[in-house]
């Protein structure tokens, strides 16, 4: 190996170990050092890698919608469950993942969501996490026009509040666990929203 080089890593492995210092540090607490201790690797091979810190938490956002944002639908469209039921399965998933003890808390799009609120995001960043709330958004007001469709929903509400309120919810939840609720708590918390639609 020539002088200077660092040996090969693999991507996928550094990605999950950035979004994890990502998640728990929120980006403007996230330093090069951090990433690239936690990642196993120097900076250049970070830059040659993944581009600068902002590229790479965008790349890191997409990766945990995909691991860990994306299984959570698998729930809504169970067949053969009521509605009622397919959403607390739904939240429940959402629950059991924020609670992870394994896992840094919470959410980190939501984590992320409450940063893009002032300035320490930056732009590309900023235009990730908002994206991702838009479909996530869009994807449950398709889900519940489908519902509407089929005949399910009742007099509960338009499917733009509802998917509103179940945003409203997930993300209550994911900052009830990262403020140390327990699993039993936002169950309780879900249990007792789901009986009001």
């Amino acid at each position: 190996m020539a002088a200077g080089r660092q040996r090969e890593f693999d991507k996928q492995i550094a990605l999950d170990a950035a979004m994890e210092v990502f998640w728990s540090n929120g980006y403007s607490g996230a330093s090069l050092s951090d990433l690239t201790n936690a990642m196993g690797i120097n900076k250049p091979s970070l830059y040659a890698a993944f581009g600068n810190k902002e590229a790479l938490c965008v790349s890191a956002l997409n990766h945990y919608v995909s691991k860990y944002g994306s299984p959570h639908m698998d729930e809504l469209n169970a067949p053969g469950k009521s509605l009622r039921s397919r959403l607390t399965a739904y939240l429940k998933s959402i629950a059991r993942m924020v609670s992870d003890p394994e896992l840094p808390g919470g959410c980190f799009v939501a984590a992320t969501t409450n940063e893009a609120g002032g300035d320490c995001l930056p732009a590309g960043v900023s235009r990730a996490v908002a994206n991702i709330n838009q479909l996530t958004r869009k994807t449950l007001i398709d889900f519940f026009r489908q519902e509407d469709s089929a005949g399910t929903l009742g007099h509960t509400g338009s499917p733009d509040i509802l998917a509103d309120y179940i945003l409203v919810l997930q993300y209550g939840l994911a900052v009830m666990a990262r403020n140390g609720a327990n699993r039993k708590a936002l169950d309780h918390v879900i249990e007792y929203a789901v009986s009001k639609l």
